[in-house]
Order: structure tokens, then C-alpha cells, then sequence
């Protein structure tokens, strides 16, 4: 009888295996749970970092683009600045001779549309110089872009100080003010309008190049 009990007692009962069941399956819940939960989570990390990685892509492809645009607006002002002095310089000449081997280049320098008014400009010039016996120097000329415009041309204020003798007086001190409008053209930059804004001995300082 003692044998019988106790056999019994090493025995698990069915209602012991169903506590035990019963104990197990929300362990077993929880798990699948967490790893569901964690699933999840590391599909949001995945996420986020794709589109962090887009984010900086984009911004790097951007801030390349800007930078490029930038370097070349630079070189075009430096290449448009640099025709308008040249341009400028031609219109300048020290005496008549050298202005009458100026007439080429300043023919040059106009763009395709005003083509057929250089000739006349570089001559009226000359009969100028020879009527005056004007001799010039130029002291100082700076130049400044003072707009870009819609069509890629650019507004340039150029100031040129000059020591002008002539028949009438010597050694006259003039600072002028031209806006020259600088038209692209056959790569390079030309005269597409010329105005003088202001002409006298206290014209001010020159703008900066």
C-alpha cells in the first residue's frame, strides 16, 4: 500500500501537466511578442537610416550644385570684368596714332548687334584726338559688376581717372563713370551698350575691381 502511494505521488497528474501548460504559454506569448516587438523596432531603425542616408545624399548632391554655380558666376564676372577693361583701355588711347590702331579692337569688342556702330564710334574718336591734339593717360581704372541681368549679360561700372593734355590746356586731371553692359558672345564677353554716367575732377574714388 505504502509502495502504491508513493509511486502515485512521483506520478504527475494530468492536472499538474495542465498548471504547467497553462504556466508556459504566456512565456511562449511573451516571447513571440518581444521578438515581434523587436522585429519591429529594428525594421523602424533600418527605416530611419535609409532616409537619414537620402537626407545627406541630397543635401551633399545640393550643396555641390550650389557650390558649382557659385565657382561659376565667379569665373564669368572675372572674365566680364576683365573684357570691359580691356574694352575700355581700347577707348583710351595715349594720342591719335594709337587710337587710330585701337579703331580694330574697339571694332572687336562691340558685341554682333551694335557690329555696325563701332566703326563709326572708333572714327569719331579719332577725329576727336586729332582736332584736340589730345594726349591721354590713364591714371587708374577699376571696375565692378553692378548687375546680372536675365538675358547673362552684366551691368559693369567701370571708373577711369585720366591725365588729358590737349590744344586748349595741360595735364587736366578727369575721372569718368562708364556702365558697359557685357553681352556673352563666342566665349567670350563684349560690348553690348556703352554709357558715360558722369565725367569731372571730383568724380570720387573709382569703384573696387
Amino acid at each position: 500500500m505504502e509502495d502504491d502511494a508513493g509511486s502515485g505521488r512521483l506520478t504527475p497528474s494530468l492536472d499538474d501537466e495542465a498548471e504547467r501548460g497553462e504556466a508556459q504559454e504566456p512565456a511562449q506569448q511573451t516571447e513571440q511578442r518581444g521578438s515581434r516587438l523587436s522585429g519591429r523596432r529594428l525594421a523602424l531603425v533600418c527605416a530611419a537610416l535609409v532616409i537619414a542616408s537620402l537626407v545627406v545624399a541630397t543635401g551633399g548632391y545640393f550643396a555641390m550644385r550650389a557650390h558649382e554655380k557659385s565657382v561659376a558666376a565667379a569665373q564669368a564676372e572675372s572674365r566680364a570684368l576683365a573684357a570691359a577693361k580691356d574694352c575700355v583701355t581700347a577707348t583710351q588711347a595715349p594720342d591719335a596714332a594709337a587710337m587710330a590702331a585701337s579703331q580694330q579692337k574697339i571694332v572687336e569688342c562691340w558685341d554682333s548687334d551694335l557690329a555696325a556702330q563701332a566703326p563709326l564710334y572708333s572714327s569719331l574718336l579719332i577725329e576727336a584726338y586729332q582736332a584736340a591734339n589730345v594726349q591721354l593717360k590713364v591714371s587708374n581704372m577699376r571696375a565692378a559688376v553692378e548687375r546680372h541681368n536675365d538675358d547673362g549679360s552684366m551691368d559693369i561700372l567701370v571708373a577711369v581717372r585720366v591725365k588729358m593734355s590737349n590744344s586748349q590746356a595741360a595735364d587736366q586731371e578727369q575721372s569718368y563713370r562708364l556702365r558697359v553692359r557685357m553681352m556673352p558672345e563666342g566665349g567670350t564677353y563684349k560690348i553690348a551698350r556703352l554709357d558715360q554716367v558722369s565725367k569731372g575732377p571730383g568724380d570720387g574714388d573709382p569703384p573696387q575691381t
